[in-house]
């Protein structure tokens, strides 16, 4: 671990009360934009990533805009790295009130088409990097019985998709994981607040970062794609409202309940158009490829990843187009299940 050294020169402590959170994969995408957020709402940040220049980057965004930022690089598979870059935070501001689990990559692939070294990578970053990001969480909360984690899961953990297995199997290990955890802090009566928030299919450097072997293009976020915004946004809610658990948006709503509800309905539908849906052969996002899962990205650290202005082709869109008609079927016949169901006494 090491901590950037950059120095904004209007940066200066201010404010010695402000409350302090601390986000891993803070470098870029939905942690880089949650860091600028909770800057702009008067909250002390501590930055952790892999990337050295994207960490001092994004330092950088929240200090000119006032706020206070410290960066450590590590990796969060890495325990002792992670909990090094979490005691410099801690050094310079004295406490953590926040942490957030963000930090992930992906690989897509079919399952037989992924080698053993890449889906243990993927599992040792989105799963146990999470594991490892509460644990040192926790030893800093646990002394004054406060403060709030917050694991970032994703859609797939709701609805698993192809293409995506070790992806989807670590942020459901997340999911059952938090849960866990959760229930271990109510027994001790603890004050610590542990919740999950599972973005959808996000418009972040995410799929230009991932790890990929697929004959038909390069990985693309499957419609409709979110803003980050929108998840930062429920990020600020689970930790200032200390909410349990977010499905963000309507999509994610709609595939969970599906899912839950009628899953072979949304097996066949995942099976006949989720691989489609997914991948590109637009040049734009082509060009754009920084794979990152054994490293950090070369150049691609911005909040956004191009994806609401790229589109996709006719037929992927198509694709989507049909996904979406039978969701809204299967969230019609579910609501009819329900109310065909007699009164109970």
């Amino acid at each position: 671990m090491r901590e950037t050294t950059r120095r904004h020169p209007q940066a200066g402590d201010r404010d010695q009360t402000a409350p302090v959170v601390v986000i891993t994969g803070g470098s870029s995408g939905i942690g880089r934009c949650t860091a600028l957020l909770f800057a702009r709402r008067g909250w002390r940040v501590g930055l952790i990533a892999r990337s050295a220049d994207g960490l001092a980057d994004a330092r950088d965004d929240i200090l000119r805009e006032g706020g206070e930022a410290v960066a450590a690089v590590a990796d969060v598979s890495d325990a002792r790295g992670l909990d090094a870059a979490a005691s410099a935070i801690e050094d310079r501001y004295g406490r953590i009130d926040a942490w957030i689990n963000n930090a992930g990559v992906g690989f897509y692939a079919p399952f037989e088409d992924v080698a053993e070294e890449e889906f243990r990578r993927v599992t040792e970053v989105d799963y146990l990097g999470v594991v490892n990001g509460t644990r040192t969480a926790l030893a800093r909360m646990r002394p004054r019985n406060q403060g709030v984690i917050v694991n970032i899961g994703s859609v797939v953990a709701l609805r698993p998709m192809p293409l995506l297995a070790p992806y989807a199997a670590a942020k459901s290990a997340v999911a059952a994981f938090t849960e866990a955890v959760r229930t271990e802090l109510i027994h001790d009566r603890s004050r610590i607040h542990l919740a999950l928030v599972h973005p959808p299919a996000t418009d972040t450097p995410f799929f230009a970062h991932a790890g990929a072997r697929l004959a038909e293009g390069v990985p693309r976020p499957t419609p409709p794609v979110y803003p980050p915004e929108t998840v930062a946004e429920a990020i600020w809610e689970a930790v200032t409202r200390r909410r349990r658990t977010a499905w963000v948006g309507r999509a994610t709503r709609g595939l969970g309940l599906v899912n839950r509800l009628m899953p072979g309905l949304a097996d066949r539908l995942t099976g006949r158009f989720g691989r489609a849906a997914q991948v590109t052969r637009n040049r734009r996002a082509v060009d754009r490829r920084d794979p990152a899962v054994f490293g950090p990205g070369r150049h691609s650290h911005a909040v956004h990843g191009g994806w609401a202005e790229s589109g996709g082709t006719g037929r992927q869109m198509r694709m989507a187009a049909l996904a979406a008609g039978g969701l809204v079927l299967g969230l019609w016949l579910a609501g009819r299940h329900r109310r065909s169901r007699p009164a109970r006494a």
